[in-house]
């Protein structure tokens, strides 16, 4: 254990206390000495502890960690700074799924995992407490024999060929046999010294690195020569395809002989500006039959929300703000570990807060502290009675022992610029009256937000502390819309997840680590994600049929204000799929994008794991190259499955384990979901994806933006040639390689 003295800080903040100094302790807590296949992640993460001189753990100290000693070419850091959280531990996040309802489950881990490079090495990790000289502690592992790739036979191939890769601890049929990015499962017979494989299609000609990848572990590669090959795909029941556009006329058919299919023709990308539709036809041809066409046609698009407008200001501002915050939090890199001392129950404050949408105004307001809790200050404003006393404590309560550590849980750490160890509650009609009443049936209303200037310390209007701002109960319609108390509850629970984790998003991938803000359409579609939190919560809590109003009712009715917004946003969305894009927001998203992208990550944590929120969140990274740095695939192949699940999720009469896991949700039977959503909203449709129907020797056209999908079913005579498909701008125009244009391909059962 190394024990730090660091001098007393100075803030520009002439209301905050005045620190003497402060004894910081780090050491390793767990992770070191560990072995692991070469090429393989580490079965625990390197995890360091943080205390006082006191021995009390020292939330919110970021913890550098830096390779200083191993193999360059493979040994590496999963990322380089962690956070520490609740109880002073930095690390990965092993509590679980993030859903414990008293604080930080587990040990609240926020960190780095390591993978250990060339078998026999030894991969040298150093923490340090960031901007502190010599607090400095080390992490050893070593690399023991993994897989190891000899020779590849033969060394030029077609798609369809076999091929032999022999070598060392190649794992036996558990293995897969890895074409540049693409993976083949093993062929039955493998042995640890020899694994077959059959060459996929649709790959570019060229050199292509063979590889074999068992459990975590990757061996070394050889190149061989591929050369694309047309070949007939004989898809049983189930099994699926994704193919780039750009290969379809040369790679690829399917059988037909009466079989049928879902195909989905998608643009899976995200602009780096405003993005564009783009005209295309998807074609479904034989070697017999004539072509005709089908027009597919548009849904109307939903329009722009007041609450939507007001997010990307914020938005805006925390791209605006985000190097002078950087600057700041360096130069006072421990400030947040000052303890500063809590302020007295019954105590006044006064704040400054945004009083325009285009955060032009601010008003003045003075509030009255009403709860001081472990992770929560809760402050009314003076001007309005808002909540009864009874309600107010409840959620005090439901934030403060519920709600914080969830979202910490799940996401990683939140800054403490004013040094409180807590986030500050506000209820003010100030966020009321950003809503004109006449604006609110039509426009919608802004229900509560962070703001990112009051993480500057030298700011005009800052103030200097993490701050959720939330509506009030207004029933009489004094300041703007009315809302009863019961409306204002029911509002603002999933409102203070939802920003809980862009503050947290803005520190982790900010402040802590020298980021930008994570892209708009990832940074809404976590903090939606992190909305459903609130309701798993309760739907542990109360499986059914417990706290339920009636046998129908699918989740308990505590768990609806978390849950219900999401299955209105993807009820919306998969009625028109065409038109909305998972990753293409207009602004900062309409519900139906929204609904696009929590259907998107839930698919994604559903396959890797609710971890894998941690790893978006703590990270430097944004947008697809996050997503592909924290998944360890690509984009366009998690996009072709993910649209492939939206269709084959609990479909009517499979049994639900007949679908592959890849091709469908965990704990969210889609169908089910919105078939019980159009009943409670008045929808006619139970299930509302749009899916045409494509004939052989028919195309369908229409135009999509990037991040979109169509959806259409394929059905062949039987004794019918092979169907060959074509996904391309009007007259077989070539798309533009950056759209990651793209067929996803399923045979359906009979």
């Amino acid at each position: 254990m190394l024990t730090l003295g660091i001098a007393g800080l100075i803030s520009c903040n002439q209301d905050s206390p005045t620190a003497g100094a402060i004894q910081l302790r780090i050491g390793v807590a767990s992770g070191d000495g560990q072995q692991a296949a070469a090429g393989a992640e580490l079965a625990l993460p390197l995890q360091v502890r943080v205390v006082d001189a006191a021995g009390v753990a020292v939330r919110g100290v970021r913890v550098r960690f830096l390779t200083v000693g191993g193999s360059a070419s493979r040994g590496r850091l999963r990322d380089s700074v962690a956070v520490t959280a609740g109880d002073g531990l930095a690390g990965d996040g092993l509590a679980g799924d993030g859903l414990a309802g008293d604080g930080l489950a587990g040990d609240g881990l926020a960190g780095v995992r390591a993978v250990v490079g060339d078998v026999g090495d030894t991969l040298v990790v150093e923490a340090s407490v960031a901007f502190v000289a010599g607090s400095r502690v080390r992490f050893a592992a070593v690399a023991t024999t993994g897989p190891a790739v000899a020779t590849v036979l033969p060394s030029a191939v077609q798609a369809g060929d076999t091929i032999t890769v022999a070598g060392a601890a190649l794992g036996g049929t558990a293995s897969a046999v890895r074409f540049g990015d693409v993976t083949a499962s093993a062929l039955p017979g493998a042995t640890d010294a020899e694994v077959r494989a059959v060459v996929p299609a649709c790959m570019t000609t060229g050199p292509v690195a063979v590889g074999v990848d068992i459990g975590g572990a990757r061996s070394n590669t050889r190149d061989v020569a591929y050369t694309a090959k047309r070949l007939t795909l004989n898809l049983q029941p189930f099994e699926h395809a994704t193919v780039p556009a750009s290969e379809l006329a040369n790679c690829v058919e399917l059988l037909g002989a009466g079989a049928t299919y879902i195909i989905t023709g998608q643009f899976a990308s995200a602009p780096p500006g405003p993005p564009t539709e783009v005209s295309w036809e998807l074609g479904v041809g034989s070697l017999t039959a004539s072509r005709s066409r089908e027009s597919v046609g548009p849904s109307i698009r939903a329009t722009s929300h007041t609450r939507l407008a007001f997010e990307g200001h914020i938005r805006s501002v925390e791209r605006a703000v985000a190097s002078q915050a950087r600057a700041e939090r360096q130069t006072a890199s421990l400030s947040n570990a000052l303890a500063a001392s809590l302020p007295a129950l019954g105590s006044m404050r006064k704040f400054s807060v945004v009083a325009s949408v285009d955060g032009s105004r601010f008003t003045s307001v003075s509030a009255r502290l009403r709860y001081v809790g472990d992770h929560i200050l809760l402050y009314t404003d003076t001007a309005v009675a808002g909540y009864d006393i009874a309600q107010l404590q409840a959620l005090a309560t439901l934030f403060d022992t519920h709600l914080w550590g969830a979202a910490v849980n799940a996401f990683g750490s939140e800054p403490d610029v004013d040094g409180n160890g807590r986030v500050i509650v506000l209820f003010t009609p100030a966020v009321n009256a950003l809503t004109p009443a006449a604006s609110c049936i039509q426009s919608g209303y802004v229900t509560g937000f962070f703001y990112p200037i009051d993480q500057l310390e030298r700011a005009a209007h800052s103030n200097r502390g993490e701050i959720f701002y939330s509506i009030v109960p207004d029933p009489t319609g004094a300041y703007s819309c009315v809302h009863s108390e019961a409306e204002a509850i029911r509002i603002v629970q999933g409102t203070y997840l939802h920003e809980m984790q862009h503050l947290i998003s803005f520190n982790e991938h900010v402040l802590a680590r020298g980021g930008l803000a994570e892209d708009t359409w990832l940074n809404e579609g976590l903090s939606h994600i992190a909305e459903e939190l609130g309701s798993r919560l309760f739907e542990m809590r109360y499986p059914a049929p417990l706290a339920r109003g009636s046998a129908e009712q699918l989740f308990p009715d505590s768990a609806a204000p978390f849950i219900g917004p999401l299955l209105l946003n993807a009820y919306l969305y998969l009625n028109s799929p065409l038109q909305h894009s998972v990753t293409a927001y207009s602004g900062t998203g309409s519900i139906e994008e929204r609904g696009a992208t929590w259907l998107f990550l839930r698919w994604l944590a559903d396959q890797k794991g609710d971890l894998l929120l941690r790893r978006l969140v703590q990270t430097p990274r944004t947008g697809v190259a996050n997503v592909e740095s924290a998944t360890g695939e690509r984009f366009a192949a998690l996009f072709g499955d993910f649209s492939l699940a939206l269709f084959a999720d609990s479909l009517p009469g499979v049994p639900r384990q007949a679908v592959p896991q890849r091709l469908r949700y965990s704990n969210r039977a889609i169908r089910q979901l919105m078939a019980r959503e159009a009943v409670v909203s008045g929808f006619a449709v139970p299930f509302p994806l749009a899916t045409y129907l494509a004939a052989p020797g028919g195309t369908l056209r229409g135009s999509m933006l990037p991040g979109t999908m169509v959806h259409a079913i394929v059905s062949s005579d039987s004794g019918a040639a092979p169907l060959r498909l074509s996904f391309a701008a009007p007259e077989l125009a070539s798309f533009n390689q950056a759209l990651g244009a793209q067929l996803g391909i399923m045979r359906l059962p009979p």
